[in-house]
Formats: C-alpha cells, sequence, structure tokens
C-alpha cells in the first residue's frame, strides 16, 4: 500500500515537474501565438470556414500531436526505469509495471499520429483542395 501511494505521488510530481519545463519552453518561443483552448477548437471544428480558422485548427492540432509525442517519450522513459530497476512489488503481480507503460507510449503515439492526420487535412481545407463534408 505505502509502495503504491509513494509510486503516485512521484508519478505525479515528475508530471509537473515536466509540465512546468514544458509550458517554460514553450514561453521562451520565438514567435508567440494565440493558443486556442480545447473550447475554442471544439467550437471551430464545428464552426470553420475561412483558411485562417483551418490553420488556427491545424496548428492547434500540430500542439496537440507535440503533447502526445512527449508523453510517449516520458513513458518510455519510465519503461527503461524499470527495466534497470524493477521494483520489488512487480515480483507479486501477474504482469510487470513497464508492460502497461509500454501500452501507455503506444496509445500516446497513436494519438499523435491521428493528430498529425487532423492537422494535415486542416491545412488541406484551408488551401482549398479538400471541401469539409457537408458544406457545398
Amino acid at each position: 500500500m505505502k509502495t503504491s501511494v509513494f509510486a503516485a505521488l512521484i508519478l505525479v510530481g515528475s508530471i509537473g515537474t515536466a509540465g512546468a519545463q514544458v509550458s517554460e519552453a514553450s514561453f521562451t518561443a520565438s514567435a508567440p501565438t494565440k493558443q486556442l483552448s480545447r473550447k475554442q477548437a471544439a467550437h471551430l471544428i464545428d464552426t470553420a470556414n475561412t483558411p485562417e480558422q483551418h490553420l488556427a485548427l491545424a496548428q492547434y492540432f500540430r500542439q496537440q500531436a507535440q503533447q502526445k509525442r512527449d508523453k510517449e517519450q516520458y513513458y518510455l522513459e519510465v519503461v527503461n526505469t524499470y527495466r534497470l530497476h524493477p521494483p520489488r512489488v512487480d515480483c507479486y503481480r501477474n504482469t510487470p509495471s513497464q508492460g502497461r507503460y509500454e501500452q501507455m507510449a503506444d496509445e500516446a503515439r497513436d494519438e499523435a499520429l491521428a493528430d498529425d492526420r487532423r492537422a494535415f487535412l486542416q491545412e488541406r481545407f484551408a488551401e482549398g483542395l479538400v471541401m469539409p463534408s457537408g458544406r457545398m
């Protein structure tokens, strides 16, 4: 029980630290751009009809894909840590913890690829090469 609570606290602290580093890195970017919130993006998905709106959605999806690639990298680092230093608790489980993190890394990679495809499609909408469904 103590081990699982301690592991959860370490995980939360690591995620918080990684989030602070990511936000600091994005703050120091040379070209400040307006980032869409999830709610704004959801609204734009339904109502986008200008090239600028589609490009804003493409940028939003690219940012989401990058965040998911960062998650994938984090999960792979955790897997490597488990390989080097397996916790004693894993001796009593049927499946090792690193297997769960490998699965989460795969899911994060798949989600990043899907977001990249969404961004590509929004860019095509902005260029007028593809018409959004339901609009003529």
